[in-house]
Formats: C-alpha cells, sequence, structure tokens
C-alpha cells in the first residue's frame, strides 16, 4: 500500500530561507538535513513536508540564536496572498467578521503548526491560538511569526490597528512576546491560556474592500476540497495510519502507538477527536483498506488474515465483515469474477488482532 506523506507549498519555506539570506546566511546551512534542494524553492509548484519545513526552521531559530524579534520581523512577509487560495478566499469574504471565520475555519491551511480557535463573547472577537503541541524550541519564534503575520494582513487591509483592543499572551512567553507587541502599538496583557488576538465586535462587521461574491463561492469550494485532502494524509490520524501499517503483522495496541508518538493514550484521543474522528475508526479504515487491497491482489483469507495479524481466519473474517458490511471470501470472488468494486461501508466497532480496539 502506497503511504502518502503530509506535504504543504514550498511557499514557506522559501520565505524562510530569504530571511535567512537577509540576516547573513548561507542557504545550505537553513536548507541542512532537510533532503530539500535549494533550487526546487524557486519552483511554485513545489511541496515539502511538515517535517521538513519544522527541521528548516528549527535551523534558522538555531543560526539566530533564538534572538526575540526575528521571527515577527519575517511574520510580516505571510500576508494574505502568499498562503494561495486560503489567503484569496479570506480576501474575497464579504465582511471582516466572514473573513476571520472563513480563516479560522479553514486554519489548517495556513502555514502555521498551531491550532486555532474563534469566540464571540459581549462586544469582543476573540481568535485564538493554540500552540500546545508546538515543539519548544521553536514555539516563540513561530509565535512571533504567526501573530506579526496576523496583524500585518489586518493592518493592509485597514491601515490602522485600532479595532484590535488587545494581544493575550500566555505568560510562559509574555516575556518575550510582550515589548515587540508594544512596539507596533498595541496592547498586551499576561494570561494563562491560549494566545488571543481581542477585536472589537462592531469593526468585523464592516465590508471586506476586496469582496466577491463569485470569487468567494469558488474559492471556499476549493479551501474545502484541499482541506479535505491534506485531513486524509496529515495529521494525527496520518501519523497513527503510518504506525499501523507498520506494525500490521503484529498489532498495535493503543499504548503502543501513542508511545511511539510521543503522547499519552488521553492526548492521543483528544487529538483524534479534533480530527473529527478516532482510534478505532482509523484503525478500521487503515486495515479494511489493506485487506481489501491484499485480497483483490489474488491473496487467500487466511493469507490476508496472518499479514494483518490475526491468529486465525475466523476473527479476522469477523472484523472485517463489521467494516466492510460483506464477508472477505465473498470480497475476493468479486474481485475476481467483477473487477475491483468495493462495497465498503463505514467501519464498525471492533477488537482487532492483539487487543486493537
Amino acid at each position: 500500500m502506497t503511504i502518502l506523506v503530509p506535504r504543504r507549498a514550498a511557499t514557506s519555506a522559501r520565505l524562510l530561507v530569504d530571511f535567512a539570506r537577509e540576516c547573513g546566511l548561507e542557504t545550505e546551512s537553513v536548507l541542512r538535513g532537510t533532503g530539500v534542494p535549494a533550487e526546487e524553492l524557486s519552483d511554485p509548484r513545489s511541496e515539502i513536508t511538515d517535517e521538513q519545513e519544522l527541521v528548516l526552521i528549527r535551523n534558522l531559530v538555531e543560526a539566530l540564536n533564538d534572538a526575540p524579534g526575528c521571527g515577527f520581523a519575517l511574520g510580516a512577509s505571510y500576508q494574505a496572498a502568499v498562503h494561495g487560495i486560503y489567503g484569496y478566499a479570506l480576501m474575497s469574504c464579504a465582511t471582516v467578521r466572514e473573513g476571520i471565520e472563513v480563516g479560522t475555519r479553514y486554519f489548517d491551511l495556513s502555514y502555521a503548526f498551531s491550532r486555532a480557535t474563534l469566540a464571540y463573547a459581549d462586544d469582543e472577537v476573540r481568535f485564538s491560538l493554540d500552540d500546545r503541541d508546538v515543539p519548544l524550541d521553536v514555539r516563540g519564534f513561530l509565535l512571533e511569526r504567526d501573530l506579526s503575520g496576523i496583524l500585518a494582513h489586518w493592518t493592509a487591509l485597514w491601515g490602522s490597528p485600532v479595532e484590535v483592543r488587545r494581544i493575550e499572551v500566555d505568560e510562559s512567553l509574555f516575556g518575550r512576546i510582550a515589548p515587540m507587541v508594544r512596539e507596533h502599538g498595541y496592547e498586551v496583557v499576561s494570561v494563562s491560556g491560549p494566545h488571543t488576538v481581542v477585536v472589537d465586535a462592531a469593526a468585523v462587521e464592516r465590508p471586506m474592500p476586496t469582496a466577491s461574491a463569485a470569487a468567494s463561492a469558488l474559492l471556499l469550494e476549493e479551501c474545502a476540497e484541499l482541506l479535505q485532502r491534506r485531513r486524509f494524509r496529515s495529521g494525527t490520524a496520518f501519523r497513527v495510519r503510518e504506525i499501523l501499517l507498520r506494525a500490521a503483522s503484529s498489532g498495535a495496541s493503543q499504548e503502543r502507538v501513542a508511545g511511539e508518538l510521543g503522547l499519552s493514550v488521553r492526548t492521543l484521543r483528544r487529538r483524534l477527536g479534533e480530527e473529527g474522528t478516532s482510534y478505532r475508526e482509523v484503525v478500521a479504515e487503515t486495515y479494511s483498506a489493506v485487506a481489501e487491497e491484499l485480497l483483490d491482489a489474488g491473496l487467500s483469507v487466511e493469507r490476508v488474515a496472518h499479514r494483518l495479524g490475526y491468529s486465525d481466519a475466523s476473527s479476522f473474517t469477523v472484523a472485517f465483515t463489521r467494516w466492510t458490511g460483506t464477508t472477505p471470501g465473498r470480497r475476493a470472488r468479486g474481485a475476481r469474477g467483477a473487477g475491483r468494486g468495493s462495497s465498503r461501508r463505514s467501519p464498525g466497532q471492533y477488537s482487532g488482532p492483539d487487543g486493537i480496539q
């Protein structure tokens, strides 16, 4: 089975490399260990993995001694158009409120590594960034970059930061972030919780100067399709699938998978829930896809059962029937006699090999 690797456009990497050059750093030094040739970054169609960009960021942060302010300077270049379809979708929205809501809904299409949430409280709009899962060694730099990009985009549209009432920064990074935020004219307060840009609710009802109803409808549809593709091949669910595929013949419990990801079982369940799935569903989707592919390739039910770590064909047959709504024998006969038609349904609950649930 082909394993897909989560990828993103190389645009952000190109901005990082350009910034490194401005800081007097050699391109080869910041690309060290990424496996990304410098010439690929000039190709607008080029893609890299999330992990490759993190390696690049680590190289840059280390070379700059993680100096406060560098990420903030870089973030000014991350305005809407840099984000492609996602950025143009924001610009085409009818009102600022719609733009903020679209930005939050499709935030996974940005270059950020944090998670975004949106809340309305009295006369305020609260756009929050949760970076608890961002690696500690690059967390400050990336918060600077993301905050700077958000504020630069707002100022580019309106020319004034007055609608931003304050910026709340978690106490763990407050000492680093507060001076540069104040320097740019924003009030900043320390909190125990996610970093939040707080905006006057009255300001978000204004029309966007670049609004286009026709463009918005098309761009939002493309954003939805792109997000669906990326979520299938990225995130925690994707990483769980990778481990399950590697361990198919020996079995992988939740505890083992969580351990390989460096997570507790509770955190693993939370992250999968945030992605709209569960460990049980990911296991069922993964193993049913593998089983169908092997059966379609002509392997016997017994051999497929063995490949997936089942002690006998009977227990595998029970699980396969729950996953797909048909028996593996019927699936195999159908593949031989009528091509590769699939009768897969939504996966049900099951107990898999070696205690997988």
